[in-house]
């Protein structure tokens, strides 16, 4: 079944685990797979608009044409954005006739979509996306679906991804929801941690809730628990946060070793005994999909407090596999992170059910497949 695929990417940001790993299993499962970036990367698409292949110039022009044309009253700037990437997207469609791919996947619902639809469309070839969070539940449902409306189908990381796509106007038969995976033999479930350290790991935004971490955190310190707190990452909140821990005074206790590598990220949440992230839903409408980091802990047997302000509610019930608390709210936060941090037994019983989540529904193998099927549909599309 395999057949040779471009993946295109604004560009592969050293959090996007989830799609390395992808990237990874389909490669093993003897996929050809060419990965196209716009940005950063060994070698990026090159700005070389006269590269598009002779016999497909018009097409491309075409389809070039028809798409700005939507934009230019709707969206002066989009079209600006578009019209820069338009050497880009005839790079991207020699290098698909050269590899023969007989389709193109775009990851995110943004520039890398419109980029991946315009080639799509010159040469005659089915197109996929995988939405994930921002660029779905940011954005405007008119530009989503004319964003999305030609490709043959979309898969969500969750189903509140997919209930974004399918609200914008794209046909709910061709959006399928497909989670990420995870190697679970690179997950060993072990639920002898150390006592008394929390641990946090994302992007340092505000939809992440860190904030509401670190005043939890003085809270616990106001409440005589003896912890640690480290928070990896960066971002742009870097700074406020840390005045932050230093304005409450839990600078000795709440670290920030900023951004850790995958195996550190794994090595630091096994030896947590909690691991925590209170996202929230910011004013744009962005929010948390369904965390990565998450799924580690739960895979690893580190029990896990969050929200249900993104997609968590999806894969955590409360009390049964993790606790979820109101987004915003230290007092609630810092009381689910005291009755974790007080009882291994509490500690133990979350994890074990977690495990029989993830090893359930996020099983790196099993989710494989189902994007393997769903490349072999898209392909057979017209």
């Amino acid at each position: 079944m395999p057949f040779p695929i471009t993946y295109v990417l604004d560009r592969l940001a050293p959090s996007e685990t989830f799609i390395r790993r992808e990237l990874d299993q389909l490669r093993r499962r003897e996929w050809p797979v060419y990965t196209r970036l716009l940005n950063g990367g060994v070698d990026p698409l090159a700005f070389s608009l006269l590269s598009c292949p002779e016999g497909f110039r018009w097409r491309f022009f075409r389809a070039a044409a028809t798409r700005l044309t939507a934009e230019i009253l709707r969206s002066p700037r989009m079209v600006l954005g578009l019209l820069v990437r338009l050497p880009q997207a005839a790079q991207l469609t020699r290098q698909v006739v050269e590899t023969d791919s007989i389709l193109i996947h775009a990851h995110f619902a943004g520039i890398a979509a419109d980029i991946a639809a315009l080639a799509a469309r010159a040469l005659g070839r089915p197109w996929t996306c995988s939405v994930h969070a921002r660029d779905v539940f940011a954005a405007p449902p008119a530009r989503l679906r004319r964003r999305l409306c030609s490709a043959a189908c979309v898969t969500a990381c969750s189903q509140a991804a997919a209930d974004a796509v399918i609200a914008a106007g794209v046909p709910r038969e061709r959006v399928s929801v497909i989670c990420h995976g995870l190697p679970l033999r690179d997950y060993p479930f072990n639920t002898i941690q150390p006592e008394g350290r929390l641990f946090a790991a994302c992007r340092l935004e505000p939809k992440k809730g860190v904030d509401t971490l670190v005043r939890a955190c003085a809270l616990l310190r106001e409440r005589g628990l003896h912890f640690e707190c480290a928070i990896a990452g960066s971002g742009a909140l870097h700074d406020s946060l840390a005045a932050l821990a230093r304005e409450l005074k839990v600078s000795d206790r709440v670290a920030f070793p900023g951004w850790l590598s995958p195996e550190e990220v794994r090595s630091r949440i096994t030896d947590a005994s909690v691991v925590a992230l209170p996202s929230r839903r910011t004013r744009d409408g962005d929010r948390d999909g369904i965390s990565n980091m998450l799924l580690e802990a739960m895979a690893l047997g580190t029990p896990v407090v969050t929200t249900a302000a993104g997609a968590a509610g999806e894969v955590i019930t409360d009390a049964v596999n993790g606790l979820l608390v109101p987004p915003d709210d230290p007092p609630r936060l810092a009381d689910a992170l005291a009755a974790l941090l007080t009882s291994k037994t509490l500690r133990a019983r979350l994890a074990a059910e977690a495990r029989r989540t993830v090893e359930a529904r996020f099983d790196g193998a099993a989710n494989i497949r189902k994007l393997e099927a769903f490349f072999a549909s898209a392909a057979a599309s017209p």
